[in-house]
């Protein structure tokens, strides 16, 4: 069976137990929450190893094929061209739709606070290079560094490094082989990851009020991953099938949706380009970790289209363009910093973005809480598309992507 139809199988089983199971008084909701965390380990156990050696090993692959500069232009341009563009677009979106204005609601807010550069650049280089091995297991970035500046040392022939280049050659490989096994079993997790929504949004007293915003962004959604990117892989990919994209990139899809977690797609996106994208490893561990620090456009559409609405509920006044600039560079902004918060980036923007705000504003995003599993999700979900478009369209443009039969799909 192939993996995206396990994902879909244990993703629908949890929907059904989530749609048709008793509370329980809050222990049935309890048990798929502990088991979502498990499975969110699971998935998560093999990423930071993989990035490691698979990065070392695809950058000295770069360098030695001399495409590593044109590579991370390409990736970068398009992590900001593709989250500029979708920001705008989530912006514009509710702009035109208008849905409707939600009611308040007065409760307690989380407080919320991303790194700051010099924050994030102690992370980076932190005084002992092994402290960056004890991480909690949200910040990629030190070890992304790491891995390409091993990567760039590699191809120093005169100082003896074919050896080392060689281990992490090997390494890499045997945690792709050890993450293909993860992707095996972790289709049964998925269960828990549908019951958990289901039962996160059965808490929502009055879901109507927030089904109009819902509307806009599933819509948006769908016409960005199902017109707007297979479009563009027609044009600038070939001119042949763009649906076979769509087809190769259904397991990640799955996966960001209802893991909601952008460390866990990673490990799925990076089987499924290599093996159904035709998207080499020197290209794919360069692409897809960056995308999952940097390349938030999908969380950042999601964030800039909720504020607008949180803005008109909570004025009751029409958004002037001012401020409709305003809300799109914010989030722009802040869409590039959510690297260390991969399963809940929406809601910590949100957050940032009304207290950026301010004018008694700070705790407004409270009102959209109720619903933050859903849009959290759809946030990652598009967060991943946009990394399979880009992954595809870097190696296509290097002429390095391989043509595989969707028969042989995994």
């Amino acid at each position: 069976m192939k993996i995206w139809m396990r994902l879909l199988a244990g993703s629908v089983i949890g929907v059904l137990l989530g749609m048709y199971l008793p509370d329980a008084g809050g222990d049935t909701r309890e048990f798929f929450r502990l088991a979502s965390e498990v499975t969110l380990s699971v998935g998560r156990y093999v990423i930071f190893p993989l990035v490691l050696f698979s990065l070392a090993a695809g950058t000295y692959e770069l360098r030695t094929e001399h495409k590593l500069l044109r590579v991370y232009l390409k990736t970068i341009g398009l992590i900001v061209v593709t989250g500029a563009v979708l920001v705008a677009l989530g912006a514009i979106a509710v702009l035109v739709f208008s849905p409707a204005r939600i009611p308040p609601i007065f409760q307690e807010a989380p407080a919320f606070q991303l790194p700051t550069l010099l924050e994030t650049l102690f992370h980076v280089f932190p005084r002992n290079m092994f402290a960056m091995l004890a991480d909690t297991g949200n910040q990629l970035l030190p070890l992304y560094v790491l891995a390409v500046i091993l990567g760039l040392l590699f191809a120093g022939e005169q100082f003896g490094t074919e050896p080392v280049a060689a281990f992490f050659d090997s390494a890499g490989r045997i945690m792709y082989r050890l993450n293909s096994i993860v992707l095996e079993i972790i289709g049964i997790g998925f269960v828990a990851f549908g019951a958990r929504l289901i039962f996160d949004l059965r808490e929502v007293a009055e879901f109507e009020i927030f089904a109009p915003l819902i509307l806009v962004l599933v819509i948006l959604s769908l016409v960005i991953v199902l017109g707007v990117y297979p479009l563009l892989i027609y044009f600038f990919g070939g001119r042949r099938n763009p649906y076979i994209w769509l087809y190769a990139m259904l397991a990640p899809g799955l996966s960001g949706f209802f893991s909601a977690d952008a460390f866990l797609s990673l490990g799925v996106i990076t089987r499924m380009g290599r093996e159904n994208l035709g998207v080499p490893r020197m290209v794919g561990s360069t692409v897809f970790p960056l995308f999952a620090i940097l390349g938030k456009a999908g969380s950042g559409l999601v964030a800039s289209a909720v504020f607008i609405v949180i803005l008109q509920s909570y004025t009751a006044l029409e958004i002037t363009m001012a401020q409709a600039l305003w809300v799109i560079t914010t989030t722009f902004g802040m869409s590039l910093l959510l690297g260390p918060v991969p399963g809940s980036g929406v809601l910590v923007a949100l957050g940032m973005l009304s207290s950026a705000h301010g004018g008694g504003m700070e705790e407004a995003f409270v009102m959209v809480q109720p619903i933050a599993p859903l849009l959290i999700a759809l946030g990652v979900f598009l967060d991943v598309m946009t990394a399979g478009f880009a992954a595809h369209l870097v190696a296509n443009s290097e002429e390095l992507r391989a043509r595989i039969d969707p028969m042989d799909f995994a």
